[in-house]
């Protein structure tokens, strides 16, 4: 069983001999290039079995032979795609499961059913590869040009065009920033599939990327700090790289899940923020902000379009205003700030900053040990008590509270929820839950006095006479209504959360 770590990136066809010919690798290189080409095909069962269970199942055609691979992810470096992979040599093309250790099936077939396999798609690319060192980092780049093709009926096909870098020894910071030194130079759009993964997508979209919310990470107890921000950046930057494609497609939930793991790696780094330094967290904060910020237009759009406007139609069935051309702005107005949101996502700005991100993550591991030897315990109670004091700073009833006071404190709840969601698993008492829960609620309903509110500013921004007075009347009634509506019900959960205690005072389950 081999460990594999790598790092891939699709990039423009034209520029391949380029990159080849690049200065930048030849002085890095220690092999002449070799090219040869792969003929892959992938095995599973029409229910994808296999996939549901998070493995790749290949045949290789190699100039000497075949192989076949099993190939499973596992926890790596950060950003990076990691898998535990087996490899043995067959005699033929034809399957043969015999070959692998049985404890290598069982752990994907514990039954040990029988299973009607089946060539789902195949591989075949060019590949050019070069192995390279910096210092005592050794990797190998790889570049591949060709196709993936589906076996069903009509088949179909898609190009393949890219770079990998795979970590053969040494630490991989070194690897990353050979990448972000290539990245300065050529067109290199982050690629977070592998080929298997758009294989799947192919036979059945289905299986394509879909908007993904945040996975549950629980942190355990015995972690240290540096552990505790290693795993919940990473989970943060799994959602952002699993909405990157929905998010180019114009997804509106994939846009959604985009901005909430950027706003999850800006409380990781405001939740760590003592123990990072200074200049590097607020820079990388702020990068972190602006893609939030260019987000924010197609989500505004999407909430106003697809829920605010039919929110209208059925609370004033009566109104005697055509929406129609409200509707008609609306969808132009969503349509430009998708657009720009789905250029974030291939500018060479983002590719920056992932790479720029990755290397720092990485840095910090490698220049603060310290870090990983520090209890993370008491350091999540300052956490939790800052962020619960910055929360209730103002503790004034929501109808003494003007407009920017809310907004104001609206955003101080979600700093407080984040650090919360963040450090609750550490106790597991019924009072950390519930203050999740009252927190949740509270910000459902915040947020939907803002999306009311924001129902205004938006149509404020539109060219003068663009609607009718009536239709603006109608739509500032309506978001006074709902402020209004959303304030009375916050102020009792409102209430409620301040005047419960807070659960890191409690001993934890289990504790004497």
């Amino acid at each position: 069983m081999n460990i594999e770590s790598e790092i891939k990136f699709s990039l423009n066809a034209a520029t391949i001999k380029a990159t080849l010919r690049s200065r930048l690798i030849e002085r890095s290189s220690v092999s002449k290039p070799k090219r040869k080409q792969l003929q892959s095909r992938y095995f599973d069962t029409r229910q994808h079995l296999l996939h549901k269970a998070g493995v790749s199942l290949r045949v290789r055609r190699l100039e000497d032979g075949f192989e076949q691979t099993i190939k499973v992810p596992t926890a790596g470096p950060v950003g990076m795609l990691t898998f535990e992979e087996w490899d043995v040599p067959l005699e033929s093309s034809e399957l043969d499961l015999t070959k692998f250790d049985k404890a290598v099936i069982t752990r994907f077939n514990p039954r040990r059913r029988k299973l009607k396999l089946q060539p789902i798609f195949t591989t075949e690319v060019n590949r050019t590869t070069i192995q390279l060192q910096r210092g005592k980092t050794r990797f190998e780049l790889a570049l591949d040009l060709g196709t993936i093709e589906s076996h069903g009926k009509p088949p179909r096909q898609t190009p393949v065009c890219e770079v990998e870098f795979e970590l053969l020894a040494g630490p991989p910071l070194a690897m990353l920033e050979f990448a972000l030194q290539l990245s300065e130079r050529f067109e290199l759009h982050p690629e977070h599939r592998t080929k298997a993964a758009r294989g799947y997508a192919l036979v059945r979209p289905a299986l394509g990327p879909q908007p993904t919310k945040a996975r549950d990470m629980p942190l355990n107890p015995d972690m240290s700090v540096g552990d505790a921000f290693r795993q919940i950046v990473s989970g943060a930057l799994t959602q952002l790289y699993s909405n990157e494609i929905p998010t180019i497609k114009g997804m509106p939930s994939g846009i959604h899940q985009a901005r909430v793991s950027i706003r999850r790696i800006r409380a990781a780094l405001r939740a760590f923020k003592k123990s990072l330094p200074y200049d590097k967290r607020k820079a990388f904060n702020g990068e972190f902000r602006w893609f939030q910020q260019r987000l924010s237009g197609a989500r505004d759009w999407h909430v106003f379009l697809d829920e605010t406007v039919p929110r209208i139609r059925r609370n004033r069935p009566n109104a005697r205003v055509n929406l129609d051309r409200l509707h008609k702005i609306a969808i132009r107005q969503r349509r430009r700030e998708t657009n720009e949101a789905m250029a974030v996502f291939r500018s060479r700005r983002y590719t920056r900053l992932l790479l720029q991100f990755q290397c720092w993550l990485l840095a910090l591991e490698r220049d603060n040990r310290q870090w990983f030897e520090t209890e993370l315990e008491p350091f999540a109670r300052k956490v939790l008590k800052k962020t619960r004091g910055d929360f209730l700073v103002d503790s004034r009833p929501f109808s003494r509270m003007t407009p920017d006071e809310l907004h104001g404190l609206r955003k101080r709840g979600k700093k407080a929820r984040y650090a919360t969601e963040f450090f609750a698993c550490l106790w597991q008492t019924k009072l950390a839950v519930d203050g999740i829960a009252m927190m949740k609620a509270l910000q459902n309903e915040l947020g939907e006095a803002n999306d009311a509110a924001m129902a205004r500013q938006i149509l404020a921004g539109l060219q003068p006479k663009a609607l009718k007075p009536s239709t603006l009347e109608l739509v500032h009634t309506w978001s006074d209504q709902q402020v209004r509506k959303n304030i009375k019900s916050g102020q009792v959960i409102w209430r409620k959360f301040q005047n419960t205690k807070p659960f890191w005072l409690e001993s934890k389950a289990g504790d004497s």
